[in-house]
């Protein structure tokens, strides 16, 4: 054991209770542009960068160009990103990871409810769909929380 060695005190956020827009903007795209290299959530999956997919969800084949593909999945990964940072806002680090990836689920499920309804001829493969929403979820809820902007030390 070190002597005088003590864990460091995690600083607090500014206004805790508050959701943070700047990072919570920031937790949706960086968790879009991850699921945008990484398609469906991971590496081994057989899709690619260069596939048109919205957040693990193939997309039809009207939409072939990718500038267009990869706007529609940051949109919605933004809209994504702001419910799981809304959700999160009051909880400590290992608490908001686990509830994104929860809330990733539920969205998920919001997802598939929409897509069967107006676009029934995108379901398919549900279960890696499923799983990149939760991965979506813990990427987002730990990006929002590390964003955050904390108090000062001599705030303290």
């Amino acid at each position: 054991m070190i002597r005088g060695f003590s864990p460091p005190n995690p600083l607090e956020p500014e206004n805790p209770g508050h959701m943070q827009w700047g990072p919570a903007l920031a937790a949706g795209l960086i968790a879009g542009v991850v699921l945008m290299v990484v398609p469906r959530g991971s590496p081994w999956s057989p899709v690619t960068f260069f596939d048109p997919l919205l957040i693990g969800r193939s997309l039809p084949l009207e939409v072939t160009s990718m500038i267009p593909a990869w706007l529609i999945h940051l949109m919605v990964s933004i809209i994504y990103g702001f419910i799981i940072s809304r959700t999160v806002v009051r909880l400590r680090q290992f608490r908001a990871i686990f509830t994104g990836g929860l809330i990733g689920l539920l969205l998920y499920g919001l997802n598939l409810l929409v897509v069967s309804m107006v676009w029934p001829q995108m379901r398919g493969n549900e279960a890696s769909v499923a799983f990149t929403h939760i991965v979506f979820g813990l990427i987002a809820a730990a990006t929002y929380r590390g964003l955050l902007k904390r108090k000062s030390v001599s705030a303290q």
